[in-house]
């Protein structure tokens, strides 16, 4: 179902969406799965503030998933598996915080994981799998709980957090990641010690924003004064 003619829809009180008048108010659920719905997934989706269920698998929706799908805080689960997609996961996920189910897989989402996936703490379940995710997983999916997320199938580059299993990570195409030095955490010169020349080696990798994956030794996705302030804690250690 690509866009239609569209519809006189009340301003204020309906939304169009794929050329369907859809009530603010009223609509609670909403599953368009399979129904060939092409193009990227129209903004004014946010909306509809009251969705609980949302469905939109086995369609080929493409583009990016619009921030505004942050503005849907009462979710509980959330259908976009079996698409064309050609962006990443928008931060503003976090915000969703009564999902329940998420399900974007089969795909095709690039970028990375945003820590912010790491607020959803209801989730019982998350199938980010067969995508073409990159990076690091954020440590904060550990906050999630029971939801045992799957991710096989995607570029994700190790250290893997702890909380995860082998099930969870299964296969990943590593192939474009930084081979860090066999080394302890914090050692950014390989000389196997933390000291005041890997902290001068950090701060001039941040200043020059030239940092790679390497420097960032608690992996949360960014080289910054946090980890400086944890290889200080190193050194400082009796």
């Amino acid at each position: 179902m690509s866009v239609g003619w569209g519809q006189d829809c009340d301003d204020g009180i309906e939304v169009e969406l794929w050329g369907e008048c859809y009530n603010i108010e009223e609509t609670t659920y909403l599953d368009l799965s399979n129904s060939g719905l092409t193009g990227e997934i129209p903004p004014e989706i946010g909306n509809l503030i009251n969705l609980t269920g949302l469905g939109l698998n086995e369609n080929q929706l493409t583009g990016s998933i619009p921030s505004e799908i942050g503005n849907l805080i009462n979710l509980t689960g959330l259908g976009l598996d079996y698409n064309q997609f050609t962006g990443s996961i928008p931060s503003e996920i976090g915000n969703m915080t009564n999902l329940i189910e998420l399900g974007i897989s089969n795909s095709g989402l690039t970028g990375e994981i945003p820590p912010e996936i790491g607020n959803l703490i209801n989730l019982t379940y998350m199938n980010l799998s067969v995508n073409e995710l990159t990076g690091l997983i954020p440590q904060e999916i550990c906050n999630q709980g029971d939801s045992s997320p799957l991710l096989f199938d995607n570029n994700l580059c190790p250290p893997y957090p702890d909380c995860l299993t082998e099930e969870d990570i299964g296969y990943q195409d590593t192939s474009e990641c930084i081979d860090c030095p066999d080394s302890i955490e914090g050692d950014i010169d390989g000389d196997g010690e933390v000291t005041i020349l890997d902290i001068v080696l950090i701060v001039n990798c941040i200043l020059s924003n030239d940092c790679d994956d390497c420097s960032d030794w608690n992996f949360d996705g960014s080289v910054d004064i946090l980890d400086i302030i944890l290889m200080i804690n190193v050194i400082l250690e009796p």
